[in-house]
């Protein structure tokens, strides 16, 4: 009796009329995968004027503070 279940699931799982076939039907394509810049540039694109302009202005200010030399403090000696 067992030999009869296992012959008859071997069978089952040797035949391919139920699993589908390589090469049946049109491939899929590929999504297309981004560089790091092209996902940057397409996020941009996406952002809105009033944001744009916000990142504008937070981009001089570092520029700004970083470009321009700074000033120290003098030290006092302990003495």
């Amino acid at each position: 009796m067992l030999s009869f279940i296992y012959d008859s699931a071997r069978l089952a799982m040797t035949t391919d009329s139920s699993s589908p076939r390589k090469g049946s039907g049109p491939i899929p394509p590929s999504p297309k995968i981004l560089s790091p810049a092209e996902a940057i540039a397409e996020a941009w694109k996406r952002e809105t004027e009033e944001s744009k302009s916000r990142w504008r202005r937070i981009d001089e200010d570092v520029k700004r503070r970083y470009t321009n030399p700074h000033r120290k403090k003098e030290r006092r000696t302990k003495l």
